[in-house]
């Protein structure tokens, strides 16, 4: 998607963090060559995961589901992150670092728990059993936290996870 919303979020974003050098250096060089090998994504986070990222706690963030969508396989380095309260505005933005997609079976879930629990804050059972349905993970490295003015985005839908500006993919015609 590379419509009006997701331009105008990426417009207040960049006037929020005008005075962020790394920020505005960072919207500047994409706005400026026209970029297009990154993606804006919207995340809805709910408390107390909200909070452990502000305090650098939770260093990696995770989506679990039960099909195979966004941020599955839509997320990667270099992409930018709007963090969106529950219920609420666009309070931050952070930076993606890496990131892993898993088809979950046994062998998976062993390695997600002992690998990433401290860095997702997942310290209790009540993190895993909530998610044990789930078939697709995407664990997301994260970095360049950065708390913004509130910004309003319209969003009405159930969905965790908003590509709201995608990158452009390049198609390889056979001809």
């Amino acid at each position: 998607m590379r419509g009006r919303a997701g331009t105008r979020l990426i417009s207040e974003l960049a006037e929020t963090l005008r005075d962020d050098p790394f920020w505005s250096a960072l919207f500047r060089e994409r706005a400026l060559h026209d970029r297009s090998d990154w993606a804006l994504h919207v995340a809805v986070f709910q408390e107390p995961f909200l909070t452990y990222v502000f305090e650098g706690r939770k260093r990696v963030e995770s989506r679990f589901s039960q099909n195979q969508v966004a941020p599955f396989g839509e997320v990667h380095t270099g992409d930018v992150i709007a963090l969106k309260r529950a219920g609420g505005p666009i309070v931050g933005v952070c930076l993606v670092n890496a990131t892993w997609s898993y088809r979950l079976d046994p062998k998976t879930w062993s390695h997600i728990r002992e690998r990433f629990a401290p860095l997702l804050c997942a310290n209790n059972e009540e993190f895993w059993t909530s998610r044990k349905e789930a078939r697709f993970a995407t664990l997301i490295a994260i970095d360049r936290v950065q708390a913004v003015s509130q910004i309003e985005y319209p969003k009405s839908d159930r969905r965790g996870w908003v590509v709201a500006h995608s990158r452009i993919r390049q198609q390889v015609l056979d001809l």
